[in-house]
């Protein structure tokens, strides 16, 4: 993996050359394959060897400057002498030493050049292949062997060269010697050390880091935050989510911020605002790069919020509409599961082994992530909105005027906000107690907040005191952007907390029918199906197939079968179900057969689905039985009955009778 170094001036030379002059000057003109003994200028043989010895590899020589170097080994012939094993060296030119979470070395980096390339690599990099393939002049370093000596050729500058600490991420950091700074994603830190880098930084978020060539006035940071709330509450709430986000570390806030709207509503241009805090694309100057969209993978999603710590973060966006599949569905859900409960419960997003299974460091959520969705998966679990802050934005409700962002208000933005997030950071740092104070802006928040919360949730419930307690807690960044720009924190906040508590009931509305839907689904399903039994429109048949009897324990009418007149055997009405005794047991049917039943049944608990939702709603309600098999089709399997082999839900029988 290539890492890049992204601040800093880059050291002297560790050392001068070592080669000795006869030989120097034959490597000048092209050199020889196999150097003789060298005599000085009486005619005595002069024994030293050339360049400096390498530390760790017996009988190896080398020196190694910016343009140009040489690498020799002894040679074993009858003759002392050296072979000129590679006409270059690699070049160090800074040693980093990466900064782990409790403060101490948790790995090692160097900046190196080999002919026209500059790069920085992990020693762990080196050790592979894998880690020379972006050096373009590198010829004669394919064998393990030789890369072996090159790693202790880079290790003995490196010692040589002052320690400079480096990070994986942005954000607060707890520095040996520099104390609590705080780095930007270019590179930058505050105090401005000099002395730290991060690295792992994408190009177009490096890019959008670095420095405006002006900062704002006073005044202009004033009308730039008069400006947000004026243009609707949710870019004022969403700027109170950014600038808390830069005070993560120090006082972390455990739930998401998510932005459920119809299109075109103004989510993207409100979360830009709160990103626009640190951030700026080039060349244009909105909207600000996302963290990441919500289409990429899973993996992508989790390492870009791992960096960015600190920083107020974008998921844009959840692209889904009633006619979504229910794959895309899945997928949606199986992220934000990943991200929102994460977030909720400060854990690791997904855990991590090394090769000998012992634990190592996991990617972690650094900041309150901020989500954009067109539409939040239907089938969502109502413990992902207790771990959320939901607002809800339409197109014309006002809550973000969309239009004045897109006629340039958005870009009016990009100075006074950059102004204002270099502030906060600096004001963060001067207080004596960061944790103490966040605390007494979170207190200020809600009590200003909660007279509005009882007048629309009287009685909240232990459901959402959590939801209440964590938007308090996010609103409380408008303390922040007071602080810096001299203005009442309280009258930020009463443009903001009413309409807030309006969606934070509206909230809790919707995880009250989220939860009566689930609970719900998986007795109606059972209801419907026991009716269809005993009214002759569903039937039974066993594993093979063949309609009889086939549930122990059960009456022939429950099992939706009559005998023929003439007594030879069992028939049924309706579609089948088969009795699948090795698979739990467990009831199979057909997705298109269930949905047929449930919409007939008029049932409102179960008859609004389409085929392709109902698996996964059976699921999430726990009705049937998971396929731990097959990845693609969790929902759902592929059983054989007869000579058939069918796609069936695995239904659990004790929904329909009692055994």
């Amino acid at each position: 993996m290539t890492v890049e170094t992204l601040a800093g001036d880059v050291s002297a030379a560790p050392y001068a050359g070592y080669a000795r002059g006869s030989q120097a000057e034959q490597l000048a003109h092209g050199g020889r394959d196999h150097l003789a003994p060298v005599r000085d200028g009486e005619g005595d043989l002069d024994e030293g060897p050339p360049g400096r010895p390498v530390i760790g590899s017996a009988g190896w020589y080398y020196e190694a400057h910016e343009d140009h170097g040489t690498v020799w080994k002894a040679s074993r012939g009858k003759e002392a002498g050296w072979d000129v094993v590679l006409d270059w060296a690699p070049y160090v030119s800074e040693r980093l030493v990466l900064i782990g979470e409790d403060g101490k070395s948790a790995g090692r980096y160097y900046t190196i050049t080999i002919g026209a390339d500059t790069l920085t690599k992990s020693l762990s990099d080196l050790r592979t292949a894998d880690g020379w393939n972006d050096f373009s002049d590198d010829s004669g370093a394919a064998s393990r062997a030789i890369r072996e000596v090159l790693i202790n050729i880079i290790t003995d500058q490196g010692k040589r060269l002052p320690r400079t600490p480096v990070v994986a991420h942005t954000g607060w950091h707890r520095l040996p010697e520099s104390g609590l700074t705080y780095v930007y994603a270019d590179g930058r830190s505050y105090p401005s050390t000099g002395s730290v880098r991060v690295i792992g930084a994408p190009e177009p978020l490096r890019q959008a880091a670095a420095p405006l060539e002006r900062t704002a006035t006073d005044e202009e940071c004033r009308r730039a935050v008069d400006d947000i709330a004026t243009h609707g509450w949710a870019s004022l709430m969403t700027l109170a989510v950014g600038a808390r986000s830069l005070a993560y570390s120090l006082r972390p806030v455990s739930a998401a911020f998510v932005l459920d709207a119809s299109p075109n509503s103004g989510k993207t241009s409100a979360a830009n605002t709160a990103r626009s805090l640190l951030l700026t694309s080039r060349p244009h100057a909105w909207p600000p790069v996302p963290t990441k969209g919500m289409s990429s993978t899973a993996t992508d999603i989790e390492c870009a919020l791992d960096f960015e710590g600190d920083l107020p973060t974008l998921l844009d966006d959840i692209p889904l509409t009633r006619a979504s599949s229910a794959a895309q569905m899945r997928d949606m859900e199986k992220k934000l599961e990943l991200v929102i409960r994460a977030a909720g419960n400060a854990t690791e997003i997904k855990g991590r082994r090394n090769r000998d299974l012992t634990a190592r460091p996991a990617n972690r959520i650094r900041s309150i992530p901020v989500i954009a969705a067109q539409m939040l998966p239907p089938t969502m679990q109502e413990s992902l909105y207790r771990r959320s802050v939901v607002i809800y934005l339409s197109r014309d409700g006002g809550e973000v005027d969309w239009r004045w962002y897109k006629s340039g208000g958005g870009q009016s933005l990009t100075v006074p906000l950059r102004t204002l997030g270099d502030r906060i950071i600096a004001h963060l740092h001067a207080q004596p107690d960061a944790d103490s104070y966040l605390a007494e802006l979170e207190k200020q928040a809600q009590e200003r907040l909660s007279p509005h919360v009882d007048a629309v949730l009287p009685e909240p419930g232990d459901t959402m005191d959590g939801v209440i307690t964590a938007a308090a807690a996010m609103l409380s960044g408008l303390g922040l952007v007071a602080a810096v720009t001299g203005t009442s924190m309280s009258d930020l906040v009463d443009v903001v907390a009413a309409p807030l508590a309006a969606s934070l009931a509206r909230q809790a509305a919707c995880m009250d029918a989220q939860s009566t839907a689930q609970d719900g689904v998986a007795t109606a399903v059972g209801e419907v199906l026991r009716r269809a039994f005993s009214r002759g429109r569903l039937h039974i048949r066993d594993e093979k197939g063949v309609v009889r009897p086939a549930v122990s324990g059960q009456v022939e009418q429950d099992q939706g079968l009559v005998r023929k007149r003439d007594g030879s055997g069992w028939e049924g009405k309706g579609p089948a179900a088969y009795w699948l005794p090795q698979r739990g047991p467990a009831l199979g049917i057909t997705t298109k057969n269930l949905n047929m039943l449930l919409k007939a049944s008029g049932d409102s608990r179960v008859n609004c689905y389409v085929d392709r939702s109902l698996p996964d709603a059976l699921l999430q309600a726990d009705a049937i039985l998971r396929n731990n098999s097959q990845k693609d089709r969790i929902a759902s399997h592929r059983v054989r009955v007869g000579t058939e082999n069918l796609r069936l839900l695995l239904l659990k029988p004790d929904l329909i009778w009692d055994f």
